[in-house]
């Protein structure tokens, strides 16, 4: 056994079995089951809970990971996949309401992890792994879509409406991190989105919005919420942006 921990592959890049041991002998350790399957996701829903202990249902996504295994969070996309939508919903909200009973407040999420498994009905299999009690990072970029489209969460559908009935979705990421962008100044950004028209527009209530542009100079790392008129857009929007800045870096 101590020689299979030494063995462990870690996602920090500088992380050590040697100062990883000492953080266990003063913190503890949690020993979690892996979840097989060849097809998998990573689901999440969000909540809140309001002065009254009442939930109230305010997002889902499909967290897009990366890292070593699997197990960093670079960003998500709203809202998650129809398949099981309502699902991670309702069960976020019995959560929720097991949370309130326990005397918690305003913000918390919780984090699936979807096997597909083509034998059985429902094909997507859903096990709840974490709960978060705080905002997360799917917070802002559903904030942004939220202030700059002046719509509402409807947890019927799980799908988010302007006032004008449009449905809009988005692809978000924390991390559009690459060497070549540093030096870029958040004048520069802009200069680049909005000579390729890929800006939001307030108009047609479509188009990027950025966030941590402060951190691009010096580490070429930025973020932003890409929204649009259907999944589809929302990712062609992404990979536009990423396509205008490696062109011009």
């Amino acid at each position: 056994m101590g020689q299979a921990l030494r063995q462990l592959r870690f996602q920090c890049k500088s992380e050590t079995w040697e100062y990883f041991e000492q953080k266990i002998h003063g913190l503890g350790a949690i020993a979690e089951a892996f979840i097989e399957g060849e097809q998998k996701r990573s689901p999440s829903v969000q909540g809140h809970i309001n002065p009254l202990g009442e939930v109230e249902m305010l997002s889902t996504h499909d967290q897009v990971l990366g890292g070593p295994d699997g197990q960093i969070f670079l960003g998500c996309s709203f809202p998650a996949d129809a398949d099981y939508r309502l699902r991670i919903q309702a069960m976020g909200s019995a959560v929720g309401q097991c949370l309130a009973q326990k005397g918690a407040l305003e913000r918390y999420g919780v984090d699936f992890v979807a096997v597909y498994q083509p034998d059985q009905s429902p094909n997507w299999e859903l096990h709840a792994i974490e709960i978060n009690l705080r905002k997360g990072g799917t917070t802002h970029p559903f904030m942004a879509l939220k202030l700059l489209t002046n719509g509402q969460y409807n947890a019927k559908d799980g799908l988010f409406y302007t006032r004008r009935g449009q449905a809009k979705f988005y692809r978000a990421s924390d991390n559009l991190h690459k060497p070549a962008y540093r030096g870029l100044l958040p004048s520069d950004l802009m200069d680049i989105i909005v000579s390729d028209r890929l800006h939001f527009n307030s108009i047609e209530g479509v188009g990027a919005a950025f966030h941590l542009m402060g951190c691009l100079s010096e580490y070429g790392k930025l973020g932003l919420t890409s929204i649009g008129n259907s999944p589809a857009q929302a990712e062609e929007i992404y990979a536009q942006v990423v396509e205008s800045l490696d062109r011009a870096t």
